[in-house]
């Protein structure tokens, strides 16, 4: 197994999910009648790492993928991973419309009983009383796992 495969499918599936990308409001245009988001922006809204850093330049939605430490049993061989998503959004947006649990369940619908590669992505938790650095934004985590087998 390639983490970097991991990833990169994980983020290939959130980022063309037309759904998602309404519910986190991803700015496009349109080119000959269909839908073009900027990659640019992409990156800006799904990342790579445990905290956004520019939550006080703009008021775009993000989410925050990045993987928790690795539980494996003494004498097994499956280790269990799991892929953490954190959903930002503006504390204004979020009490119009409940939006970090909208996303939540778009994301667990996408994800739970997937698979990416061979492995089978399952729901693992949620954490809905996550605090934000900033106090004008609202977050709330989601946990998927799957495991691997390390030889």
């Amino acid at each position: 197994m390639k983490l970097k495969d991991i990833t990169v499918e994980l983020f290939s599936i959130l980022t063309t999910d037309e759904e998602l990308l309404q519910l986190m409001e991803v700015p496009y245009r349109v080119v000959n009648g269909k839908k073009r988001y900027d990659m640019a922006t992409l990156k800006k809204q799904f990342l790579e790492e445990k905290n956004p850093g520019d939550l006080v330049e703009t008021d775009f939605t993000r989410l925050c993928v990045y993987e928790l430490p690795t539980t494996k049993s003494k004498f097994s061989v499956l280790e269990q991973s799991y892929i953490q998503i954190d959903i930002y959004v503006n504390k204004k947006k979020n009490v119009r419309d409940r939006r970090t649990i909208m996303i939540a369940d778009r994301l667990r619908a996408l994800l739970h009983n997937s698979k990416i590669f061979d492995y089978d992505v399952h729901y693992y938790n949620r954490n809905p009383d996550s605090e934000a650095d900033n106090m004008e934004w609202t977050k709330y985590g989601i946990t998927f796992n799957y495991n691997n087998i390390v030889l």
